[in-house]
C-alpha cells in the first residue's frame, strides 16, 4: 500500500488520523502522518487491517442492499453524529465500528438507497 492509498483508505472509512493511529496502527499520530506522507514505510499489519475494514464494509453494504427489497416500510439507516450516541445503542462496539457504520450509511444515502435518520 502506498502512502496515498493509506490516506485514501482512512478518509474512505471516515477515520480521523488520531483514531486510525490509535486503533489500527497502535501508534502515535506523528508516525501515522509519516506513513501518509511517505516518510516511513507502512507496516504490513496496517495495510492488512485497512484492507480488511474495506472488505467488511463492502460485505455489509451488499447485505443491506440485498435486504432492501425484502423490507416493509421506509429504508432508513441511523447516522450517529457522535461516538457517544453510537455507544448508547451499540455498547459493545468501538470507535472503528462507529466510523465503519458512518461510512456505510453515507454511501447508501448517496446511492439513494437509504435515508438518514
Amino acid at each position: 500500500m502506498t502512502n496515498l492509498e493509506l490516506q485514501a483508505y482512512r478518509r474512505f472509512l471516515m477515520l480521523k488520523v488520531s483514531e486510525a493511529s490509535e486503533h489500527i496502527g497502535k501508534t502515535d499520530i506523528k508516525t501515522w502522518h509519516d506513513w501518509e506522507n511517505g516518510i516511513t514505510p507502512i507496516p504490513e499489519s496496517v495495510t492488512k487491517a485497512m484492507q480488511e475494514l474495506k472488505k467488511r464494509r463492502n460485505e455489509k453494504i451488499n447485505i443491506i442492499i440485498n435486504s432492501i427489497n425484502d423490507r416493509i416500510g421506509s429504508n432508513t439507516i441511523r447516522y450517529f453524529m457522535t461516538y457517544e450516541e453510537f455507544k448508547k445503542v451499540n455498547t459493545d462496539l468501538d470507535v472503528i465500528q462507529w466510523r465503519l457504520h458512518q461510512s456505510i450509511a453515507t454511501e447508501l444515502y448517496f446511492r439513494g438507497l437509504e435515508k438518514l435518520c
